[in-house]
């Protein structure tokens, strides 16, 4: 973090000489050594202010040899009155210190990729966001994953199939929604999310939504929670019948998923408009509190 913290001078009483950041050449104690900062008759634990003799900077002549830089600081002085501050280096730009703002500075980044906002949007369901992530990136632990990580698996797993459909080995696209089981289940879905013409393949839909991503309308928003609600329990159902032997109907699935995105429109914060309440009349959602400022 040193490297983002600036000093901003002022008596001079606070600041390292040394080490800490008070002028554009960076910390002084990068170009000289203890033993030169002995032999010049100042201490490591010296503050800004002990630099400052007679007005003026007390550089011995050898180090403006050394070092020309050190000119640039003659420009600055000390302000008695001032106390020194110390505040967060973002680029040129300086500002009050914040944890939000130190985080920003360092985190790793990577090019914002197209579909951030079909899967993290204000007022989505967390643990659905989380799953939809994982099938974004791929990192859901499909059959056909664990295969190709270890062939010698293959003798005791070559029998694996969807549990879903009970043919081929499950995958991203297979289980959303290529799957027979899964396809049905989009078929009865869709239509609530004004999806009917979207295809079961995962591409496809995706494709649908990043058109409609940076939509604030309910209807993109419902389209996002539909979406997201039946890759989470089509996924729930999977694992319930690999791990516990437990089956459901797809009519059982369907009725879930439309529970779930219904539960959450009757709480979400929507604008009060006459297409907010058709579609939220057409999930059978009357009586609500709208916000007139709502999303």
């Amino acid at each position: 973090m040193r490297s983002f913290v600036w000093a901003e001078i002022g008596n001079g009483l606070s600041t390292s000489a040394w080490f800490d950041s008070w002028s554009n050449i960076g910390p002084l104690f990068q170009f000289f050594t203890p033993r030169q900062i002995a032999n010049a008759g100042f201490s490591l634990d010296a503050k800004v202010a002990d630099l400052w003799l007679n007005s003026s900077w007390g550089w011995p002549i050898e180090w403006r040899h050394r070092l020309p830089a050190l000119n640039q600081i003659d420009t600055r002085s000390i302000q008695p009155a001032k106390e020194d501050k110390f505040l967060w280096r973002q680029g040129d730009h300086l500002h009050e210190f914040s944890t939000a703002r130190a985080w920003d500075s360092f985190r790793h980044r990577e090019v914002e990729v197209e579909w951030c906002r079909i899967v993290w949007f204000s007022q989505c369901i967390p643990r659905h966001a989380f799953l939809m992530w994982l099938i974004m990136r791929r990192k859901l632990l499909t059959q056909d994953k664990i295969l190709s990580w270890d062939i010698s698996r293959r003798k005791n797993m070559n029998m694996m199939c969807c549990l879903l459909c009970y043919a081929n080995h499950d995958s991203h696209n297979h289980l959303f929604f290529e799957c027979k089981f899964s396809d049905q289940v989009w078929h009865k879905v869709r239509h609530k999310a004004g999806m009917e013409s979207v295809a079961s393949k995962w591409d496809d839909i995706v494709n649908w939504l990043v058109t409609r991503s940076r939509s604030k309308s309910a209807g993109s928003y419902v389209a996002r929670l539909l979406v997201a609600a039946t890759a989470y329990l089509i996924w729930q159902e999977r694992n319930a019948r690999l791990f516990k032997n437990e089956l459901r109907p797809p009519e059982a699935i369907i009725d879930l998923i439309f529970q779930q995105v219904r539960y959450k429109l009757m709480g979400a914060k929507l604008k009060n408009c006459e297409n907010v309440r058709r579609l939220l009349g057409e999930w059978g959602i009357i009586g609500v509190n709208l916000h007139e400022d709502g999303g």
